[in-house]
C-alpha cells in the first residue's frame, strides 16, 4: 500500500508530461488543468512561500509586469534555501515578461525546479539548448542569428512577438516534458 502512494504521484506527473509533450507539439498550447494539476503535483511537500509565488506566478494579470515576479522569486529561494525554484521562477517570468516564451513554458521550467531542484533546472536548460540548437541546424539558421538575439537577452529587451510565427518558436514545454 505504501508502495502505491509513493509511485502514485510518479505516475501521474509522467502522464501529465506527455500530455504536456504531445499538445504543445501539435497545438502549441498547453491545457490549463494539465498545468494546474503539473504544478500541484510539483508543490506536494514544499513550504508554504513556494504555493503562494507560484499561485501569484499562475494568476499573474499582465504578461509585461510579470518580471516583477523575479526578484521576489530570488528572495524566496534565499529565505528558503532552495535556490533552484527561485532561479527557475525568475527566469521563467522574465522570460515570458520578454516574450521570448510563452507562459507554459515558463510554469514547465517551475515545476521541474520544484519537483526536483537544481538537478531539474539544470537537465531542462540543457536540453532546452541543445534541442535548440537542433532545431537551428535543422532550419539551417546560423550561429549568426544567435548572435543578433544574445544582446537582445543581455539588455532584457523584449521580443516583438508579430515578428516570430508560432510554428517558428522552438517548443519548449515539450523539450522541458521531455528533460
Amino acid at each position: 500500500m505504501i508502495d502505491g502512494l509513493i509511485l502514485a504521484p510518479s505516475i501521474a506527473l509522467l502522464a501529465l508530461w506527455t500530455v504536456t509533450l504531445i499538445s504543445d507539439l501539435r497545438h502549441r498550447s498547453i491545457a490549463i488543468p494539465a498545468l494546474l494539476a503539473l504544478t500541484i503535483l510539483a508543490l506536494i511537500g514544499q513550504t508554504w512561500p513556494w504555493w503562494l509565488l507560484t499561485s501569484a506566478m499562475l494568476l499573474w494579470p499582465s504578461r509585461r509586469s510579470a518580471i516583477l515576479l523575479a526578484p521576489i522569486a530570488i528572495g524566496v529561494g534565499v529565505v528558503t534555501n532552495s535556490p533552484a525554484p527561485g532561479m527557475a521562477i525568475a527566469a521563467g517570468s522574465a522570460a515570458w515578461a520578454l516574450g521570448w516564451w510563452g507562459g507554459a513554458d515558463s510554469i514547465a521550467l517551475a515545476v521541474l525546479a520544484l519537483r526536483y531542484g537544481l538537478i531539474g533546472v539544470l537537465v531542462g536548460a540543457s536540453a532546452v539548448s541543445i534541442i535548440g540548437l537542433l532545431v537551428m541546424l535543422r532550419r539551417r539558421r546560423t550561429l549568426l542569428g544567435l548572435l543578433t538575439v544574445i544582446p537582445e537577452a543581455i539588455a532584457l529587451q523584449a521580443r516583438d512577438s508579430a515578428e516570430i510565427p508560432a510554428e517558428a518558436e522552438l517548443p519548449a514545454a515539450a523539450v522541458l516534458a521531455v528533460a
